[in-house]
């Protein structure tokens, strides 16, 4: 149930001033009672002084008769009641009862007291008489030596009557006072509240979009400086709005232009914005509210939307499409973007199919040429030999040229799937370094396998060969002394083969580009030590193929090494 904010401020008013007034009467009270108590006791006290100079001769003699009439003296008369005890407790003499009916006093409170040489004093219920009584006992005492006690008992019933009509006016006034409180915090409640009720309509106002609002608060109070706040507020709001509506036509302006096909996913991966391009991409009219796999069903994806940050390629309706997602930096929602790239592939298609076709026209001829050129060789004299060494070195380096474009093919041909097998590193590189004995020993250089134990991988030992055999071969063209090292390790998931040379390095500016087709840093070394410019395309191409990662740190003083990462 909604409780007004009036309500709650009039009900702590209320309970202030009622826990006030109760407190005042209830202390009023009883600091009056004891005030009273306190005064009777001492003008009684003093009153009966002479008594105790009297008493104390024959009390120390135990005189009683004339202790008995001392009592009957002082207490004639006064309403107060005497009694004179024995330090042992006995009672003496007393002015209203025969000392030998009474009990023993020394356990009373206010003789207790007196006998230790203080001045007692006790307010309580008598049993013998039915009544509250207040009760003062004096020591008498000579030579430091307590000779007896003097006990006054007087009723409390006057002070009773007295306090009671006391009572009544406090109670009276403690009523008329908390009634007027009240008003004032009726008053004033409302007064603190009719403020923050134009406050609240106000807001209210402003939520249903109605940022003209102004609300009426003057004064130099906390009220006064929230009412110029919400007004500066509501006056920002205004202006925040609008400037939120451009930037929001803006942008719908912008996505709507957009060629590129624009989904936008929430956590759920419902569709809460598209444009118009997205519509067309795939072929659906209404898409808001959708889940990602209804929209994405006619995509050849089998695990979209794959690894977030990473584009990917689709076909969509039979077209291409590369696609990108990134998460927003709130996490509330997945981007989606789909570039048309039909065109770029019908363009890498034309370009592979005529790659593939003068490759084959021209690997024939290329080997004829080879062998009537070796067949010349056999019977040519000096000059004529040296000619013919050239045109073959220069058909060789064609054939290989060829021969790597042919590979390059095949490596990206839709499709080309790996023959996946266990395949032993060590045993792997111990083939390749027969391989390359020969032209290891040409050169002078040491081949070394730094292999500690056994590792396998499951992979295509064909390709793995190639991958190798082109790293390797490169590595001891462009190293003129030294040492080529091979080194692997297994971790948990991968394993990691480095092949380090101490050759003439690479160029920093170049170590981005090192991977792409046809591209060699040194042009005329490359055609000098028979190098096509494939040899490392080639090579990310195997690796990427079994979903590992190549990479290259090299220093023109130091040499270059190649670390490969492959799954295992």
């Amino acid at each position: 149930m909604k409780r007004p904010i009036f309500f709650k401020i009039f009900l702590c008013f209320l309970i202030v001033v009622i826990t006030g007034s109760a407190l005042t009467i209830v202390l009023s009270y009883e600091a009056i009672r004891a005030y009273y108590v306190r005064s009777t006791t001492d003008a009684m006290v003093a009153r009966n002084r002479p008594l105790k100079n009297e008493a104390l001769e024959a009390l120390a003699e135990r005189r009683v008769s004339e202790l008995t009439a001392l009592t009957r003296k002082y207490g004639v008369g006064s309403h107060t009641r005497i009694t004179i005890i024995a330090p042992d407790g006995t009672v003496l003499a007393d002015s209203d009862v025969d000392p030998a009916s009474m009990y023993n006093h020394s356990s009373r409170p206010e003789v207790a007291e007196a006998l230790k040489g203080l001045n007692g004093r006790s307010v309580r219920y008598s049993p013998d008489l039915k009544k509250e009584m207040i009760y003062i006992a004096l020591p008498v005492m000579h030579s430091g030596k307590i000779l007896g006690v003097i006990r006054y008992s007087l009723s409390a019933e006057e002070i009773t009557r007295l306090l009671a009509t006391l009572r009544n006016r406090i109670v009276l006034v403690s009523f008329l006072v908390a009634f007027l409180s009240l008003m004032i915090a009726l008053i004033f409640s409302h007064l603190i509240t009719l403020p923050l009720s134009e406050l609240l309509k106000a807001s209210n106002r402003i939520a249903a979009g109605d940022f003209g609002v102004h609300v009426p608060l003057s004064g130099n109070d906390e009220l006064g400086d929230l009412g110029k706040g919400f007004n500066r507020m509501a006056e920002q709001l205004q202006g925040t709005f609008t400037e939120l509506s451009r930037k929001k036509e803006e942008l719908q302006s912008v996505i709507s232009s957009m060629t590129e096909g624009l989904l936008l996913f929430d956590r759920e991966g419902r569709v809460t914005l598209f444009n118009a391009s997205a519509q067309k991409i795939f072929a659906q009219e209404h898409m808001e509210g959708k889940h990602s796999w209804e929209i994405l069903r006619s995509a050849e994806s089998p695990d979209f939307p794959g690894p977030e940050g990473k584009s990917r390629e689709l076909i969509i309706n039979n077209r291409f499409y590369l696609c990108g997602t990134s998460r927003l930096p709130s996490g509330v929602a997945t981007v989606m973007i789909l570039h048309d790239i039909t065109a770029m592939k019908q363009m890498e298609q034309i370009k592979q199919d005529l790659v593939v076709n003068v490759s084959h026209e021209l690997n024939t001829p290329l080997t004829a040429i080879k062998g009537f050129t070796e067949t010349l060789l056999e019977d040519a004299d000096e000059q004529r030999r040296e000619y013919l060494l050239i045109i073959k070195r220069h058909t060789d380096r064609l054939i290989n040229i060829v021969k790597d474009l042919l590979t390059l093919s095949e490596l990206e041909e839709k499709g080309d799937t790996l023959r996946r097998e266990p395949v032993e590193v060590k045993a792997l590189f111990d083939n390749l370094s027969v391989i390359f004995e020969p032209r290891l020993k040409e050169k002078g250089l040491h081949l070394r396998v730094d292999i500690p134990g056994p590792i396998s991988l499951a992979a295509d030992q064909f390709r793995l060969e190639q991958l190798f055999t082109n790293l390797i071969d490169n590595a001891i063209k462009y190293t003129e002394k030294g040492v080529i090292t091979i080194q692997a390790e297994k971790t948990t998931s991968a394993c990691i083969i480095r092949i380090k040379d101490t050759g003439i390095g690479i160029p920093a500016e170049h170590l981005g580009r090192i991977f792409e087709r046809f591209y060699v840093v040194d042009k005329s070394r490359s055609r000098n030590v028979g190098g096509t410019g494939l040899g490392l395309a080639i090579a990310k191409h195997i690796v990427g193929q079994h979903g590992g990662s190549i990479e290259v740190q090299s220093s023109l003083t130091t040499g270059t090494t190649f670390t490969v990462s492959l799954p295992t």
